[in-house]
């Protein structure tokens, strides 16, 4: 092994202690105005060599598009017919509801949906209605904008049914009236 060691470079333990009482003159302190200078430079350069495109410089407000409320509204001015949403319904009546839908244990509102026929049939149903039924049908027609066969009452299990998936919406309209 002997014969292989002077070919190599001198290990760094042997030569540590030389380095540690050099004669060459200190370097100067650089100071942070330099040092910012220094790293603004690199911080360009690895900016430029980037494979990512450059981050947008964003548009003063003067220069920015007309805001999004902005367009809805004159376009709801050019509109002819609004579009159907909940909100545009008229308000119900501010008269108690002659039905009540109790809560079920875990303070969930007893809204379901359902699959049938291979889940071609989608179906919504409200449980743990007591009181007049056909209220709430009627009410839960109108809120949904749906036809009378789309809406159901099951008297035998006192559930009522609408067609299609719309537990957010019915959901919605009864915490609306007070469930």
């Amino acid at each position: 092994m002997s014969l292989f060691r002077a070919l190599t470079a001198p290990r760094a333990a042997a030569y540590r202690s030389t380095l540690r009482y050099s004669t060459a003159a200190p370097s100067a302190p650089t100071s942070s105005a330099s040092r910012a200078a220094d790293l603004a430079a690199v911080e360009a350069v690895t900016e430029s060599d980037s494979a990512q495109a450059p981050a947008e410089v964003p548009l003063r407000p003067a220069h920015a598009s007309p805001s999004k409320s902005k367009n809805l509204k004159t376009a709801s001015r050019t509109a002819k017919t609004v579009p159907f949403t909940p909100a545009t319904q008229p308000q119900m009546p501010l008269s108690p509801p002659r039905y009540h839908v109790a809560r079920s244990a875990n303070k969930n509102l007893p809204i379901y949906t359902d699959y049938k026929r291979g889940g071609n049939l989608h179906l919504t149903t409200v449980r743990k209605v007591t009181g007049d039924l056909h209220a709430l049908r009627e009410e839960l027609k109108t809120w949904l904008a749906k036809k009378d066969e789309h809406v159901t009452v099951n008297a035998l299990t006192q559930h009522v049914i609408v067609k299609g998936h719309h537990k957010d919406k019915i959901a919605e309209f009864l915490k609306g009236r007070g469930m």
